[in-house]
């Protein structure tokens, strides 16, 4: 991009999940853009009824293409700017990556949403007025107020959705220390994931860990007291440059020889053992209303109304014992999918060694899942291809 262009446009918010995941994709990859909140004219005259969702983060290309969603954003720009590559070479390390793209969110995202309004008078005051500012940022105090009570409220109305029952909390804490404690012992000896450059899996950490867990007042200081290397990590990936001064000699490169470090294989083992039945009971009920919906054409919406994660159903599940329902969303099968179909098409000997490693971690089954129907997007929303 020649500096008389001008720069891509994100549409997001320091308080927003997934808009953290873009925000340090687009740094990282030294990719020019400005941030702009959802109350500006343009998004709200020219981009949303563009991608006709509300939903942030959004990004608007030079030549006013918008993309909504955070992976669609990485697969739009990752094909136009390869360099630095936002996936490790390493069939082994590519395969983790693509697996954590979508287990990350699983195993953290019930943690951070706990910890941001279940908290609430730890939180609130900062929360609160964050979400404000997103509306109206030069609000007074009481505005800010009102339109983050506004924001709360409709929270509190996914509660049930989200399936975080009072006895569910210890279970969702106990998460957060122990992904805390692996991903501590693994900054301690590299910058990244997978050696010197950050990876798309690097990136969807930061929707849990810099959107909610190392801004919200009661998880950040968790994570400062116990993993301040966890903390100044994503204090880091908010920075353009790729090395830190903390990793001023390691070498800007993935791993060689396809190296995963052990514990990046503890995390996905982790994140197996907790998500990876769902996963399978997802992609089973998909099948089965796909079986329902025969006669449906190819870019019918799963869920014409809404946007909410395009539910097939519901399943009785657990997490570590305790009861939890649990949504059959077709959003992370369309991620998931999105790595079976690159790891399907690897030669033998290379998918042979990442079924070796994601069997050591009790991956198996998740790798042999099928959809009976592919999943797309139309727009800015899942539909049947």
């Amino acid at each position: 991009m020649s500096s008389s262009e001008p720069p891509y446009v994100l549409y997001g918010s320091h308080a927003s999940y997934a808009t953290a995941k873009s925000r340090s994709y687009l740094r990282k990859k030294g990719i020019p853009f400005v941030e702009r909140l959802p109350a500006s004219k343009r998004f709200r005259e020219y981009v949303r009824p563009a991608s006709e969702n509300h939903r942030i983060p959004q990004l608007e290309a030079p030549d006013g293409t918008v993309v909504q969603d955070t992976t669609a954003i990485f697969d739009y720009l990752e094909e136009r700017f390869p360099e630095p590559p936002g996936y490790p070479p390493g069939p082994r390390q590519q395969l983790v990556a693509r697996l954590l793209e979508v287990l990350l969110d699983a195993e953290l995202g019930r943690a951070a949403w706990h910890y941001r309004w279940n908290y609430m008078d730890e939180n609130y005051a900062f929360v609160g007025r964050e979400f404000g500012r997103s509306f109206r940022p030069q609000g007074t105090d009481k505005e800010l107020d009102h339109y983050g009570g506004v924001i709360a409220e409709r929270m509190e109305g996914k509660r049930a959705g989200i399936g975080v029952s009072e006895a569910m909390w210890p279970v969702l804490e106990d998460i957060y220390r122990e992904v805390l404690s692996i991903l501590e012992a693994h900054f301690t000896e590299f910058p990244y994931f997978f050696g010197g450059l950050p990876s798309i899996a690097d990136h969807v950490l930061m929707g849990p860990l810099f959107g909610h867990l190392a801004r919200d007042p009661e998880p950040s200081r968790l994570m400062k007291l116990r993993a301040p290397r966890v903390f100044r990590w994503a204090e880091h990936m908010n920075t353009p440059e790729i090395q830190s001064p903390e990793f001023c000699d390691f070498p800007m490169t993935y791993l060689p020889d396809d190296e995963v470090p052990p514990a990046i294989v503890a995390l996905l083992k982790l994140c197996l053992s907790d998500f990876g039945t769902d996963l399978v009971s997802s992609a089973e009920i998909y099948n089965a209303w796909t079986e329902e919906n025969l006669d449906r054409p190819a870019g019918s919406l799963v869920s014409p109304e809404g946007f909410d994660e395009a539910m097939v159903g519901y399943f009785e599940g657990s997490l570590r014992g305790v009861p939890l329902r649990v949504g059959a969303g077709t959003y992370p099968l369309w991620v998931l999918q999105r790595g079976l179909d690159w790891f399907r098409e690897q030669t033998d000997s290379d998918r042979a060694a990442g079924r070796e490693l994601v069997g050591r971690c009790g991956g198996l089954p998740v790798l042999e899942i099928e959809l009976r129907r592919r999943l797309t997007r139309a727009g800015s929303r899942m539909a049947l291809a």
